[in-house]
């Protein structure tokens, strides 16, 4: 592994720093800090221990984003070792794991409370407008790895859930602002209360105001953000037996981003800035029924739109989701099944550089999964197995089983294996829609020259086709773990094998014999006939499922309470990503390539101070872009105990520096990131 001598020394130089001293701080000790002793919910689809879970688990606490500094959801997932976590501007977000991070990353599932935000579209997630109040969060699970089985196809490489803290939890007041050298004004206000003696409600608003980067790559960057949201949640416990929860948000950015793309004759990826003005707005509501000791029901209803308007491209999409699952025990038998349902309503303007061939504006979903956990040596031994069989409107009938195997020789040990299959469904983009993207001239086309410079430095107008043959693309994943917890310190381990195949790629045949004519009129001196011909020439490129893909790779995550007022974490993550692709065919995103990162985080407190700390390597080939090394530290004092105060620097050691430059792809153009720091202010009533 190829790391820097600038970064070893950055990594031993931090830690005894910080660790210098004892700190006090009750509610962050290694257990809290590692979460091996939480009850997640997005491994089983029930509440489960994370220790006890046969998957690679990573739970990042209220406690942690609390003290990091974060002010979006993006920036609290940089401190989830083994995930990758790019940032392409001051709003944009390339995001993944177990695979390339792009701007669209197509293969990673992110919900709230439950609620997917998926999009059939581009399969992306617009990270520049989700807002969810980071002081409202419970805790965010990441699974690293498959979870076709129990969230259905598009959840290959990863589940990241956003879970949100009951309304019980936020009663009383909470104000807070943050301003910076990037950051003119981010402000919260929440305010909740009890509903009779039924139930709790919350209600909370948010407004930002960010400044633009201070350097671009082809342009003067545009990338200012303005953002206001309003939400409300309510959760009901009327007895025992039932209890709901309703919330609902919306918010409005307005975002200025640089642009690449063909706007022009030139038929070649210009770059340009222009503004994007987005509306998300979601709804859920969730009844649950816990019908005797030993089994439970939910119901879940949710609601989802986005309008987008920026240049050259208007959308709008909406989908309503519907999701059964009953749980129960029998002896030493778990069983949990569901049924689900999707409804998706896609509007898109046909633009200079896109247009649909088919008219798809609603998309269909439904299935249901069946998971069994047999209990085959009381406490040590568990063989779980089950599916997630779904029906799409594209490609019809699909199946992601899985099977799982969790031992246990003694409390504190835990050894977990799994195989597992999941699917990607095409996106409307790949099955549907004609992408008009750089030009191609003809020396490029041909391989070689035909003489004449005029006809080789032509750029031809090139499209990338979607195909409605296309397949879903299959994953297998072989995965093995080990789990040690003890008082003082833990470690989780996790090694990984995937083949994939049906592989999205693009055929580049241009059919070269195409350019014999132009080439024979010039050659007889009709240079107008000449320019005219190739000026109705057209390359198609066509999106096939011919391509195969292997990656390796393991994470490590080890924690250690130093003393009680310490608390340390250290992550090492490997990754291997080899294409096996036929002949005339390019990937989509990503190529060959190979991701290392080391990852420390450090929590010290002394009586009212805290100090937390996130330093991340990041050694890839993979972005086109030179390692580096941050460090996000945060100093936190409570002032009294109503009032707080924090201050932060992030992307210290950094430099300017570029995290994500493909700047091929169509519609990005990343800039440079900024060392920059911020101070907040909070109150609590």
């Amino acid at each position: 592994m190829k790391i820097s001598q600038h970064s070893l020394w950055t990594l031993f130089f931090v830690s005894p720093i910080l660790i210098a001293d004892p700190f006090e701080d009750s509610d962050l000790d290694l257990n809290a800090l590692m979460e091996m002793d939480v009850q997640v919910t997005s491994a089983m689809k029930r509440a489960q221990s994370a220790f006890d879970t046969a998957s690679s688990i990573y739970v990042l606490s209220k406690e942690q984003i609390s003290k990091s500094g974060a002010n979006s959801v993006p920036e609290a997932l940089k401190m989830v070792p083994g995930l990758i976590v790019r940032q392409l501007d001051n709003n944009q977000w390339a995001i993944s794991s177990r695979g390339v991070a792009s701007r669209f990353s197509s293969k990673l599932l992110v919900m709230i409370d439950g609620q997917s935000l998926y999009t059939p579209k581009f399969a992306a997630v617009y990270w520049e407008s989700l807002n969810v109040p980071l002081y409202d969060i419970e805790r965010i699970e990441v699974i690293r790895g498959q979870g076709g089985l129990l969230w259905g196809s598009n959840a290959n490489n990863g589940v990241i859930n956003i879970i949100t803290k009951n309304s019980i939890d936020t009663r009383g007041g909470y104000v807070n602002a943050t301003t910076g050298s990037q950051l003119n004004l981010d402000a919260n206000l929440r305010y909740g209360g009890d509903i009779s003696n039924i139930g709790s409600y919350r209600v909370y608003g948010h407004i930002k105001n960010s400044n633009a980067s201070k350097k671009g790559i082809f342009l003067t960057p545009s990338d200012t953000a303005k953002q206001h949201s309003f939400g409300i949640r309510a959760d009901f416990t009327p007895n025992d037996e039932w209890s709901g929860l309703f919330q609902g948000d919306v918010t409005k950015s307005e975002l200025g981003q640089n642009y690449r793309g063909v706007i022009d004759d030139t038929n070649v990826n210009m770059s340009f800035s222009g503004d994007v003005e987005r509306t998300d707005s979601r709804i859920m509501a969730r009844l649950e029924n816990r019908m005797s000791p030993d089994a439970n029901q939910m119901l879940q209803l949710s609601w989802f739109r986005q309008d987008g308007n920026q240049e050259f491209i208007n959308e709008n999409f909406e989908s309503i989701d519907i999701d059964y699952q009953m749980n129960f025990i029998y002896e030493s038998l778990q069983l949990d099944w569901g049924l689900s349902y999707r409804y998706s309503k896609i509007s898109f303007d046909d633009s200079l550089f896109l247009e649909s061939d088919k008219d798809l504006d609603n998309l269909q979903q439904f299935g249901g999964l069946i998971q069994a956990q047999y209990n085959i040596i009381p406490d040590t031994l568990d063989f779980i197995i089950g599916t997630k069989f779904d029906h799409n409107d594209l490609t019809g009938w699909e199946n992601q089983p899985s099977a799982r195997l969790v031992y246990k020789p003694l409390e504190n040990h835990l050894v977990w294996s799994a195989v597992s299959r999941s699917v990607r469904t095409p996106t409307l983009i790949e099955f549907n829609d004609d992408y008009k993207v750089d030009g191609t001239t003809v020396l490029e086309a041909l391989g070689t020259s035909t003489g004449v410079k005029a006809i080789d430095e032509y750029t031809i107008a090139t499209y990338l086709n979607g195909n409605d043959k296309v397949d879903s693309e299959n994953y297998v994943s072989y995965e093995l773990g080990y789990r040690f917890n003890d008082d003082y310190w833990s470690v989780d381990f996790s090694a990984f094998h995937t083949d994939a195949e049906n592989i999205a790629v693009i055929s580049s045949n241009t059919n070269p014999a195409q350019f014999l004519p132009a080439l024979g009129l010039f050659q007889a001196g009709l240079f107008q006939q000449a320019a005219q011909a190739l000026t109705s020439t057209r390359i198609d490129l066509d999106v096939v499922s011919v391509g195969e893909t292997t990656t390796d790779g393991f994470d490590v995550v080890l924690a250690w309470q130093i003393m009680d007022k310490l608390s340390t974490e250290l992550g090492y993550s490997y990754t291997k990503i080899t294409y096996d692709l036929p002949s005339g065919t390019v990937p989509t995103i990503g190529f060959d390539s190979t991701n290392r990162q080391i990852f420390t985080k450090v929590n010290y407190s002394l009586e009212d101070h805290n100090i937390f700390a996130t330093l991340r390597v990041e050694n890839s080939d993979a972005y086109v872009s030179d390692n580096y090394t941050t460090l996000d530290l945060t100093w936190n004092y409570q002032i009294t105990p109503t009032w707080s105060t924090a201050f932060s620097g992030k992307n210290l050691f950094a430099g300017s520096h570029i995290e994500y430059a493909n700047t091929s792809e169509t519609y990005t153009l990343p800039n440079y990131i900024d060392e920059s720091i911020s101070f907040s202010i909070t109150a609590n009533f």
